[in-house]
């Protein structure tokens, strides 16, 4: 589904300063994935985070450095020119985008090439790309001249997995987005279970100081468990809970959440290896991927590690990276559309032939434009928390929709070593799973991605979801790289601090709130979806959690050009409502 999930590759590149904002954050530490990974579920998929790509080399456009330059230097120009002027006077957009992810990218795209040039992109970042961020080698994000330049390495702290058989991936790849991915052999699909190097801990001795962690390696001894014991365990114990779950909703029909059967489940568990690889897969397919805890997933709606694998590439390689892939595909036709920095506070949709949109920027200065049309592509939680104001309110079965949908988080620790002999854990494993005594840690970094061979340097990438994801945003860095050292160190007691790391906080982003959507206990996530794409007057909705591919930048680019096509359609016939 999501990894924001799909946690693949990250790389960096050291940008020329020319080719950055003037006010670009470069500091190390920033918000990063969902994988979001991106999701799955067959050709419904659901994680934003996980739409990513391959192993890469370079992406080249057909566009001069110049154009790229002059399109990222206007970037931050364009909307100045066109608001609310001293005089009075409101510049007139046929198209106002709320944000620029993959939704407002390919929305802006389609109407340009429909015709409809006046259009503004405001974006609350001070970058291109949403939930899609590279922070590369080099400190620059979502960096359009990337690509080519394999010495640079990028960290994806959103999305890194782009889905295989889908328009988006033939754009991408077609268009030479993805030169340097892997793109003639699709991966599976993260799938935590299916070929990961697992960890089994037991406890060794009581702790009596008060002060030493319940996982730490003086308390618990750690050994890794064969192949071939890990796989009798996924069948008799997750295979024997997938049985089980079909079983009950056939005998009860009423949903229920996943963490309720869990519980049931565990009743007929009497070895507690058992039980601590069933909280291991629920933690890492349930928690992680989906991006909060088992007790709000629905589980009718969800099916846990029970998919057959989707093919998608790994993008976070050098010279790639899913957030520098944004800002070149943007470059050419749309970036100097986009005014980054400007956060949109009220939309008044109260004229329903022309929109009243009001945002901030950095320095608080307000500004106004009006809209003949509008697409909001802000993220779930954004609208949850009312942070766009809209009038009149909302329609009530747009606002119930909104309220009542799930939307989490997903939150990644970047380990970056710079000495090729640090990697000390199993190359041929790319995921690499720790099984905790059951206690306040499971869960809690104990889901390792290990891209170092796509990367060229020693990396491993610890994942962590819902409760743990929020949590770890009120720690500082240190104190995150301390409770992750905790559990490698458990593993690998010879490993050394990494030379480097980075953390995302996506449930901090004031811009974001989280990572990405899920599908509720007790509610139809098929009609939430349709309810909250459906457009109120001359206002649209985009994004991944308008989209059945919920959770995946597919999800984003299909919703953001389905939108542009209605607002096509309005304003070639000058229709004032859609409704």
């Amino acid at each position: 589904m999501s990894r924001f999930a799909d946690p693949r590759r990250r790389l960096r590149s050291l940008p020329s300063p020319s080719l950055l904002p003037e006010d670009e954050d470069k500091s190390t530490s920033n918000n990063g994935t969902f994988t979001f990974l991106a999701r799955k579920g067959g050709k419904k998929g659901k994680h934003i985070f996980s739409t990513s790509f391959a192993w890469g080399k370079t992406i080249f456009l057909a566009v001069g450095t110049t154009l790229l330059l002059q399109s990222f230097r206007a970037v931050s120009k364009v909307a100045h020119l066109k608001t609310t002027s001293t005089s009075g006077i409101t510049q007139e957009y046929d198209a106002v985008i709320v944000g620029a992810g993959w939704a407002g990218i390919r929305a802006a795209e389609i109407l340009i090439k429909g015709g409809v040039e006046n259009i503004l992109v405001l974006e609350a970042h001070n970058y291109i790309g949403g939930r899609s961020k590279s922070i590369n080698l080099d400190n620059s994000i979502n960096n359009p001249s990337m690509h080519s330049n394999f010495t640079n390495i990028p960290f994806d702290m959103g999305a890194e997995w782009l889905y295989a058989d889908t328009e988006m991936e033939d754009a991408l790849i077609n268009g030479g987005f993805m030169k340097g991915v892997q793109t003639r052999k699709p991966d599976a699909y993260f799938i935590p279970i299916a070929d990961s190097a697992f960890y089994l801990q037991t406890d060794v001795e009581e702790v009596t100081d008060g002060g030493t962690n319940k996982n730490d390696a003086a308390t618990v001894k750690t050994e890794r468990m064969r192949d071939v014991n890990a796989k009798e365990l996924e069948r008799r114990v997750w295979g024997g809970f997938k049985k089980y779950r079909k079983t009950l909703l056939a005998k009860r029909g009423k949903d229920r959440s996943y963490w309720s059967a869990v519980e049931k489940y565990k009743e007929r568990l009497t070895d507690e290896i058992d039980i601590q690889f069933l909280d291991m897969v629920l933690a890492a397919a349930g928690q992680v991927d989906l991006a909060d805890d088992i007790t709000k997933l629905s589980l009718a709606e969800h099916k846990i590690n029970e998919h057959k694998p989707d093919p998608a590439y790994y993008t976070s390689v050098p010279g790639v990276g899913y957030g520098n892939a944004a800002a070149k595909y943007a470059a050419p036709i749309v970036a100097h559309k986009v005014q980054l920095n400007s956060k949109v506070t009220e939309i008044d949709y109260s004229n329903p032939s022309s929109a009243l949109v009001s945002f901030t920027t950095n320095d608080e200065e307000e500004s106004t434009v009006h809209a003949k049309t509008v697409l909001v592509t802000a993220s779930l939680d954004v609208l949850k928390a009312g942070n766009i104001k809209f009038t009149p309110p909302l329609p009530h079965w747009k606002q119930e929709a909104i309220d009542g949908m799930g939307f989490g988080t997903m939150n990644k620790c970047v380990l970056i070593w710079n000495d090729p002999s640090a990697a000390i854990w199993p190359d041929a494993k790319e995921w690499i799973e720790l099984l905790p005594p059951k206690d306040e840690n499971s869960g809690k970094w104990t889901t390792f991605w290990n891209p170092t061979k796509y990367k060229g340097i020693p990396i491993l990438v610890g994942f962590v979801g819902g409760e743990n994801a929020r949590y770890m945003e009120t720690q500082t860095d240190e104190e995150i790289l301390d409770d992750v050292m905790i559990n490698l160190k458990a593993m690998f007691p010879t490993i050394t601090l990494p030379d480097r790391h980075l953390v995302s906080r996506w449930g901090s982003d004031e811009s974001v709130l989280g990572t990405y959507s899920y599908k509720i206990v007790g509610r139809n996530a098929s009609k939430d979806q349709k309810q909250l794409r459906k457009a109120v007057e001359n206002i649209w909705f985009a994004g991944e959690a308008t989209s059945s591919w919920y959770g995946t930048t597919i999800g984003a680019w299909d919703t953001g050009e389905m939108a542009a096509k209605g607002m096509l359609k309005v304003l070639s016939t000058g229709t004032t409502s859609v409704n």
